[in-house]
């Protein structure tokens, strides 16, 4: 007699869990039918989307020039990370930016591989004094730039 009440006891709770559980499942496919918000929600936290972007850096960001001296080659380097998902194609620019104005240092442009590097490298020379001013290296489709400052090399007097 024990054993039965026993077995009529579980069954009767799972009985219960499955009535519970029936009716949350209802109870949430209402709501996902009848609310676009939670519909939504449902679609964001159970899909997957793939993330695309492209890394721009500074090689040795450290070590960028500071102070320039006129007629003197200076140097850096850059580098482009496709993360796309596709071979992608950068045109870019690096240019010297002045109160607003652009002197062009050169334009390129790249071919990179998913998921691919390309460090470039850029030598440039100041042939007339300027202010401080930024390199500026634009990834044109993209919007995406990154900079730095440089003043120009006070001259020993005499």
């Amino acid at each position: 007699m024990v054993k039965n009440k026993n077995i009529k006891g579980k069954v009767l709770r799972a009985v219960l869990l499955l009535i519970v559980v029936a009716c949350l499942l209802a109870g949430g496919t209402f709501l996902f039918f009848k609310y676009n918000s939670v519909r939504k929600a449902v679609v964001l936290a159970t899909t997957r989307e793939q993330q695309t972007f492209t890394e721009l850096y500074f090689e040795n960001h450290l070590i960028l020039p500071e102070k320039i001296t006129l007629f003197k080659e200076n140097n850096f380097k850059f580098t482009i990370h496709n993360l796309e998902n596709e071979d992608m194609e950068y045109p870019y620019e690096v240019y010297i930016d002045t109160d607003g104005k652009k002197q062009i240092i050169g334009t390129d442009s790249v071919l990179i591989e998913d998921n691919g590097y390309k460090t470039v490298s850029v030598d440039f020379t100041i042939t007339a004094p300027i202010p401080g001013s930024r390199v500026v290296v634009n990834l044109i489709d993209k919007n995406e730039q990154i900079s730095f400052w440089i003043t120009m090399e006070e001259e020993a007097e005499e």
